[in-house]
C-alpha cells in the first residue's frame, strides 16, 4: 500500500509542471502602416517584448491591409491598448481591431 502510495505521489510531481501551464491564447488584429518587410520586422520585435507573447505573425491581405497574430502562453492576457503602446507614441503603425482567438 505505501509503495502505491508513493508512486502516486512521484507521478503527480512529475505531472505538476505539465498540468500547471496556461493554455496558449492567440490574438488576432487588422494593422495599418506596413509598408515593407522591416516594418513587420519592427512590429514583431516590439510586440515580442510583451509578457507571454511566443509568436508574431504579419501576413498581407490586400493593398494597404494586414493581418496581425498574436500567439502568447496564455499567462497573462494582452490588450489593444497594451499592443498599440508596445508599437510606440511616435510608430506611424497602429491596430485597428483586436480579438482573443
Amino acid at each position: 500500500m505505501n509503495s502505491r502510495l508513493l508512486w502516486m505521489i512521484l507521478l503527480l510531481i512529475a505531472l505538476f509542471p505539465v498540468l500547471s501551464q496556461a493554455a496558449e491564447v492567440t490574438y488576432s488584429a487588422k494593422l495599418n502602416g506596413v509598408e515593407c518587410a522591416d516594418c513587420k520586422k519592427t512590429i514583431s520585435r516590439a510586440l515580442g517584448k510583451i509578457k507571454g507573447v511566443k509568436t508574431v505573425r504579419i501576413v498581407k491581405e490586400g493593398e494597404n491591409a494586414h493581418r496581425l497574430s498574436v500567439v502568447t502562453d496564455g499567462s497573462t492576457p494582452i490588450s489593444q491598448a497594451e499592443a498599440n503602446a508596445a508599437l510606440g507614441k511616435d510608430s506611424h503603425y497602429s491596430i485597428t481591431s483586436w480579438s482573443k482567438n
